[in-house]
């Protein structure tokens, strides 16, 4: 790619942080898929397309050159997020009703005939938070558990179309990836789901314990840490997720190489990070209705979008370290050299030094005189 040429070696590359945790590993090869033979002796063309060479230039490009295919594989993803739209789309109704009554009485002791012991207001409210707002977040991020399984299939689907590693078997390449990294994507947004629900947790409460009157330093320290805290923590897995199926990593290495492009590629991080929960987002604050629309968007081309963008995230990122770590690689070979020859140097100049003092410290040879010739008196 054009914006992969490393840069000239100069004194000023930039370093890369947290070298020492990096590992810089190629590109996964994929298993190539056997051709279809048409005829006898003609196989079946494989044209390979120009997309451009910028990372996420080339993500959108590909997102709409390879729609089709990309959306077969967004069809089985949607198997794994079906628990998720029951819960939100019905189940939440269902529940609060089930948990609350639905029937409330607010006009007891207004003074104008109304017979007392009515319902609180800000008591109601407090329990609609604490009692169904809070118990639906923990249900919806079990159903992200769930959905994770199938978004490895989809992240290896969009990866080999990112590639141009050629596949015309949706559901059989579709399944491969769920075989290969259902548990590294199980794992790793497990850890998201419960960083996510501890943040929401914070604002649930705190927005309780506000409609009570109640609300005190603990609760509002609850969100300011969790979320000071949360919010960086989030963006270790999401890049984890970016490089199972992209690099050949282990799933330390891929731990270790997301905290390395995070410190060296904050910003293009943060942006993906914040466009990627902006979806969940905006479904959590959103009416039902709404949220049902945003849900299909996302399996029509949501799904495939963002996995292409973590594709060039990933790819991105570790272009750019491996670049920086050759650079440093090259600036501390020079130095090393440098080194060797400055201390050749003085030890060449040490050497003949203490030569010339040596000769120095020597007497002086006296004439040769033949003892038997005497001197004149």
């Amino acid at each position: 790619m054009a914006n992969q040429t490393a840069t000239k070696n100069s004194p000023t590359a930039k370093k890369l942080l947290l070298g020492s945790l990096y590992t810089d590993a190629p590109v996964r090869v994929e298993p190539e898929e056997p051709q279809k033979v048409l005829v006898a002796g003609l196989a079946e063309a494989r044209p390979v397309k120009d997309y451009p060479d910028t990372f996420f230039g080339r993500a959108f490009k590909v997102f709409r050159g390879e729609f089709m295919t990309l959306l077969k594989s967004s069809l089985f993803f949607v198997l794994f997020t079906l628990p998720f739209i029951v819960i939100f789309a019905w189940f939440a109704g269902f529940f609060e009703n089930l948990t609350l009554g639905g029937v409330y009485n607010f006009m007891g002791d207004i003074g104008v005939g109304f017979p007392g012991g009515g319902d609180s207001l800000a008591e109601s409210v407090a329990r609609l938070y604490w009692e169904v707002k809070e118990p639906i977040l923990l249900m919806l991020g079990a159903t992200l558990i769930i959905g994770s399984l199938g978004l490895a299939g989809n992240f290896y689907c969009a990866k080999r179309s990112y590639f141009q590693n050629y596949y015309s078997k949706t559901i059989k390449t579709f399944w491969m990836g769920f075989a290969r990294y259902w548990w590294m994507f199980l794992v790793t947004v497990t850890v998201m789901v419960l960083i996510g629900c501890a943040m929401g947790t914070s604002i649930i409460y705190l927005l309780q314990q506000q409609t009570l009157g109640t609300a005190g330093a603990g609760a509002y320290c609850a969100v300011v840490f969790s979320w000071i805290f949360g919010a960086p923590l989030l963006l270790v897995p999401m890049v984890m997720l970016s490089l199972f199926a992209t690099y050949e990593l282990t799933f330390a290495q891929a731990f270790k190489n997301a905290i390395v492009l995070i410190v060296n590629n904050p910003l293009m991080v943060a942006i993906v990070g914040v466009l990627s929960a902006l979806p969940i987002v905006l479904i959590a604050v959103a009416g039902t209705t709404v949220g049902i629309v945003l849900y299909i968007v996302m399996v029509l081309a949501g799904c495939n979008i963002y996995s292409l963008a973590f594709v060039a995230m990933a790819h991105r990122g570790m272009t750019k370290c491996h670049l920086r770590k050759v650079e440093n690689e090259k600036a501390e070979l020079q130095k090393q050299r440098h080194t060797a020859k400055k201390n050749a140097k003085s030890e060449y100049v040490g050497a003949n030094g203490g030569a010339a003092q040596k000769k120095a410290k020597q007497p002086p040879k006296q004439a040769y005189q033949n003892p038997k010739k005497k001197k004149k008196k």
